[in-house]
């Protein structure tokens, strides 16, 4: 099975596939439910519609892709810098849900992909010139 594995060095590429495969779960669970996502939005879940939801598991769904690719391809400067923007979005998106619009508070449902996003992009960043030879 570890042929399937991404074959670059370092944990970096394992960890995006990791987190690419959890991406995955969280856009299907969006795609058909709005629980998890109040969760998250817990200062007001009621703003949390099916509609919303679905709009977020689509934008989950593209993330994981990203990342997905970035996992097999992490030498490609393109998708590398792409990926890195993408949780530069996550942490901008969830950081300013929670401290300007207030629809989101400290809690599982939004720790979990502020620290993922924040330990993958400080991660990214600090790896960028080993995985792209710079």
């Amino acid at each position: 099975m570890s042929h399937l594995l991404p074959q670059f060095p370092g944990l970096l590429p394992k960890w995006m596939l990791f987190v690419s495969s959890m991406a995955v779960f969280n856009a299907v669970q969006n795609l058909t439910t709005v629980s998890l996502t109040r969760r998250i939005y817990s200062a007001q879940p009621s703003l949390v519609s099916p509609l919303s939801a679905r709009t977020f598991g689509t934008w989950t769904f593209l993330s994981a892709i990203v990342r997905l690719y970035c996992a097999y391809n992490i030498t490609e400067k393109t998708i590398y810098d792409v990926t890195l923007w993408s949780y530069a979005i996550v942490i901008f998106h969830f950081g300013s849900e929670w401290l300007y619009f207030r629809t989101a508070s400290p809690g599982a449902g939004l720790l979990s992909p502020v620290i993922i996003g924040s330990i993958s992009f400080f991660w990214m960043f600090a790896q960028r010139d080993y995985y792209l030879g710079l």
